[in-house]
């Protein structure tokens, strides 16, 4: 998953592969405010996605890591950074 001003992009992997199993992306970028990027715009726009991923790539698995990359997550990220790891693990 990466997000940046031009929306957010999301791919499906697997390991030992070079190439996604397949990929989304959203035209709108992902809201930021005083705390930084958005965390719950940003799980808006990809829980959607990435659930649609694993539905037509995933074989009914359950996503065993993540790889975000996402502007503000190091220096503008506190809500992200508190909110995502858990949004994630529940959710996917």
């Amino acid at each position: 998953m990466d997000s940046g001003g031009s929306g957010l992009r999301v791919a499906l992997g697997t390991v030992g592969s070079d190439a996604p199993l397949g990929t989304a992306a959203g035209a709108e970028p992902v809201r930021t405010g005083p705390s930084g990027i958005d965390a719950a715009h940003l799980l808006e726009q990809l829980l959607p996605a990435a659930r649609e991923l694993l539905a037509r790539h995933g074989g009914g698995s359950r996503i065993a890591a993540a790889a975000i990359g996402a502007a503000g997550m190091g220096t503008l990220g506190d809500r992200l950074r508190a909110e995502l790891p858990a949004a994630l693990t529940d959710a996917l």
